[in-house]
């Protein structure tokens, strides 16, 4: 009589067990592809020497998307500095965004300052 009783326990216990050991393996929230992409050029983008040495500072607002081979496409920039423009042209040219899953051609703007601390 006292085993019929122990196995609904057991099996109630066994089912708390498992539940409690699945919530261990939770996983992560994926990180949004736009945000991901952010980051990419975020790494890929680097205040320029010369910019630094000749005290060049601004922003530059650009409208762009990728193509399938995750080389960006820029449709349109806009910039307060005419040579900050050109050197974020040149450095996003350089980035390849190929492991970034993202849907191609979609149009993503992002604004780029450079300015100089102290």
């Amino acid at each position: 009589m006292k085993t019929i009783k122990l196995i609904p326990t057991l099996f109630l216990i066994l089912i708390v067990i498992c539940l409690s050991g699945l919530s261990a393996y939770a996983v992560e929230p994926a990180v949004p592809p736009a945000q991901h992409l952010q980051k990419v050029i975020k790494d890929g983008i680097k205040y320029p020497e010369q910019a630094v040495k000749s005290c060049c500072t601004g922003s530059v607002e650009v409208l762009f998307s990728v193509d399938e081979n995750g080389k960006i496409i820029i449709e349109e920039t806009s910039a307060d500095n005419a040579k900050i423009e050109k050197m974020v042209k040149e450095q996003l040219a350089a980035i390849c965004c190929k492991g970034v899953k993202i849907a191609t051609y979609e149009h993503y703007r992002i604004t780029i300052t450079f300015k100089l601390i102290g």
